[in-house]
C-alpha cells in the first residue's frame, strides 16, 4: 500500500509542483512503485526489477497503442488542414439550429473528438462558440459548457483515442464492442448536461476574446510545414464524415464478426485491426485534404511530419502510463482492493472502478493516464474476467466516466478551456469541472442501471 501512495504522490507533486514532463514523472513513478512493492531481495535487487519491469511494461502498452496514436494524428491533421472539421461542425449548427446550438455544439465535438485529440477539437470550435455567443451573449457560457461536455465523453470513451484505445486492450474489451458502448453511453449523459447547463453556469461571465484569423476551424498554428496549394476549398459533409465513420464502421464490424469462420469474416477481422481501420482513415482524410487543396502527392505526403511528430509525446506519455498503472497494480493495493470488490458484488467492483480513475485524476490531472492507469489497476482485480456479472464493456465504461471526475488546475484541460474561452478560475471550475464532472457522473449512474437491468453476459 505504500508504493502506491508514494509513487501516485511522487507523480502529482512531479507534474503538478515541479512540472516535470509526465513521461518523465510516469517512468520515474513506475520505477519508485516497483521499488518499493513487496518482494524478496536486497534494495539495489529489488530497483533493478523495477527498472527491466517498468521498460518491458512500457514497450508492451506502446506496441498495443502507438501505430494507432500516431494514424489518429493524422486524421486529425487532416480534417483540420481541409475544413473537414469546421464543415462538420457548421452542418451540425445547420441542423440544429441556432436555437439550440449548444446542442449542436455538443454534438459537434462529440464527433470531432474520436479521432481528434480534446485540445483540438477545443481550438476548432471554440470561434464557432464565440460566434454565436456575439448574438446571444448571455449564453457563451453555455455553449463553452456544452462543447466541453460533448468533447469529453468521446475523448474518455471512445477509441481510437489513446486512453480508451489502451483501457480497451487491458479490459479485454475488443475495440470495436468498446467504441460502439462508448458512443452509445455518452449521448444521454451530454445530453442532459445540454440540458443542465444554463443552472450549470448561471451567474458565470467571460470575456470574448477576438475570433483567431481564418474564423471558426483554425486553431493557433502548430508549427508544421507549410501546406501550399492555395487557401481549403471546404469538402462536403459525406467526404468529411467519411475519415471519422470508416474507422468506427470497420472496428464494428471487425466485432461483429468475431467467430465466424467464412472468408468475409476472416476479412471483416482484418480490415477491422484498429491499426488497419486507422490507416484506411488516414487514406481517406489524406484524400480529402488532396481534394480540398490541391496539394501535390509529394507535398501532401510531406506535411504529414507535424501530426506525426505530435503523436509522439502523446504515444511516450501513453505508454508510460500504462507502466506506471502496472507498477501500482504489482504492489499490495491489488488484494486489498480485490476483497473490497469480492466483499460485495458487480455494482460494488463498478463503483470501485470509477473511483479509483477518478481519484487517480484528481492526484495528477491526466484524464489519460487515470484512464490507462485506473483499467490496469481494476484488470489485476479480475483473475477470471469471464466471471463478471455483466459484459465487461461496462467496468470499461465505468473508468471512463470515473476519469471525468476531478478536474482541476492540475489538468491542462482546465487552462486550455480557461484560456481559450476567456473564462477566470472560478468560471473554469463552474463550467469545465462541473460539466465534465456531470458527464462522468450521470454516465456512471447509467452504466450502474444498465448493468443491472441489462448485463448482456
Amino acid at each position: 500500500m505504500s508504493a502506491v501512495l508514494v509513487g501516485t504522490a511522487f507523480v502529482a507533486l512531479a507534474i503538478g509542483v515541479l512540472r516535470l514532463h509526465p513521461f518523465l514523472a510516469l517512468v520515474a513513478g513506475a520505477v519508485l512503485a516497483g521499488s518499493l512493492s513487496g518482494g524478496g531481495g536486497s534494495a539495489p535487487e529489488r530497483a533493478l526489477a523495477a527498472l527491466d519491469r517498468s521498460a518491458n511494461d512500457f514497450g508492451e502498452v506502446a506496441a498495443a497503442i502507438g501505430i494507432a496514436i500516431a494514424l489518429a494524428a493524422v486524421i486529425g491533421d487532416c480534417l483540420r488542414r481541409s475544413g473537414a472539421a469546421d464543415r462538420i461542425a457548421q452542418a451540425l449548427l445547420s441542423a440544429f439550429g441556432e436555437r439550440r446550438a449548444a446542442a449542436a455544439l455538443a454534438a459537434a465535438a462529440w464527433t470531432l473528438s474520436i479521432p481528434v485529440f480534446f485540445d483540438t477539437v477545443f481550438f476548432l470550435l471554440i470561434p464557432l462558440a464565440r460566434a454565436l455567443a456575439r448574438r446571444a451573449p448571455g449564453r457563451y457560457p453555455q455553449f463553452v459548457a456544452a462543447l466541453c461536455a460533448g468533447a469529453i465523453a468521446t475523448h474518455s470513451l471512445v477509441p481510437p483515442t489513446p486512453g480508451p484505445l489502451g483501457m480497451a486492450d487491458t479490459l479485454g474489451v475488443g475495440p470495436g464492442a468498446a467504441a460502439g458502448f462508448g458512443m452509445l453511453l455518452g449521448v444521454l449523459p451530454v445530453a442532459a448536461v445540454v440540458l443542465l447547463a444554463p443552472a450549470l453556469t448561471r451567474g458565470v461571465t467571460a470575456s470574448l476574446p477576438e475570433t483567431a484569423p481564418g474564423g471558426a476551424g483554425v486553431p493557433p498554428d502548430d508549427g508544421g510545414p507549410p501546406d501550399g496549394g492555395g487557401p481549403p476549398s471546404p469538402p462536403g459533409l459525406a467526404a468529411s464524415l467519411l475519415p471519422v465513420a470508416l474507422p468506427v464502421l470497420l472496428l464494428a464490424g471487425a466485432s461483429a464478426s468475431s467467430g465466424g469462420d467464412s472468408p468475409a469474416a476472416a476479412w471483416l477481422a482484418a480490415f477491422g485491426h484498429r491499426n488497419a481501420a486507422l490507416f484506411l482513415g488516414a487514406v481517406a482524410a489524406a484524400l480529402v485534404l488532396r481534394r480540398a487543396t490541391g496539394l501535390s502527392a509529394k507535398r501532401l505526403a510531406a506535411s504529414f511530419g507535424g501530426a506525426i511528430a505530435a503523436a509522439g509525446p502523446i504515444i511516450l506519455i501513453t505508454a508510460a502510463g500504462g507502466a506506471f498503472g502496472r507498477a501500482l497494480a504489482g504492489s499490495g493495493i491489488t488484494e486489498t482492493l480485490r476483497s473490497a470488490a469480492g466483499a460485495g458484488n458487480g455494482v460494488t467492483l463498478l463503483l470501485l472502478a470509477a473511483a479509483i480513475a477518478s481519484a487517480l485524476k484528481l492526484a495528477q490531472g491526466s484524464g489519460t493516464v487515470a484512464i490507462l492507469s485506473g483499467s490496469a489497476i481494476v484488470a489485476s482485480l479480475l483473475p477470471d474476467p469471464a466471471a463478471l456479472p455483466f459484459h465487461p464493456a461496462y467496468l470499461f465504461a465505468a473508468v471512463g466516466f470515473g476519469s471525468m471526475i476531478g478536474s482541476w488546475m492540475n489538468d491542462s484541460g482546465f487552462w486550455v478551456v480557461g484560456r481559450m474561452s476567456g473564462l477566470d478560475e472560478a468560471g473554469t471550475f463552474r463550467v469545465w469541472s462541473a460539466s465534465a464532472a456531470a458527464v462522468g457522473l450521470l454516465g456512471l449512474l447509467q452504466t450502474l442501471l444498465l448493468a443491472t437491468l441489462l448485463p448482456l453476459a
